[in-house]
């Protein structure tokens, strides 16, 4: 972990307080996948299509588990990212089966995927208030 990101990271947690880790989480996603687009394409191109079309779409949310995440993201990113945020690799996918769904239908209030970072970024950063 370079210096920026150690210090980046613990404004993160200064600033977010309890939600800092969910922030780091987030935008660790966003760097390692080029934005929302590219990670729902990860997610979609793993075999997640149909939940992730109901993350976005305006509907209910379909789940999503741990092993499913694992298996459509690769063991060897998230150990990558895992490491980064000093967590476990299984404790990593657990976070982003919680956390993501939700995350993904309020970034996504239209029913569609907007590819704009700067707006994506800042409803992100209003989730976190």
């Amino acid at each position: 972990m370079g210096l920026f990101d150690s210090v980046a990271g613990a404004m993160l947690n200064k600033v977010m307080g309890d939600k800092g880790p969910l922030a780091s989480l987030a935008m660790e996603l966003f760097q390692q996948y080029g934005g929302l687009p590219g990670i729902l394409q990860a997610l979609k191109n793993g075999g997640l299509s149909e939940q992730v079309d109901s993350w976005v779409g305006t509907g209910a949310n379909m789940g999503v588990n741990a092993q499913q995440i694992g298996a459509a993201l690769g063991s060897h990113v998230l150990e990558g990212m895992a490491g980064k945020l000093n967590m476990t690799a299984s404790d990593l996918t657990q976070k982003i089966a919680e956390y993501l769904p939700d995350v993904v239908n309020q970034l996504t209030p239209n029913g569609a995927v907007e590819n704009n970072p700067a707006l994506i970024m800042s409803r992100l950063m209003g989730m976190m208030k």
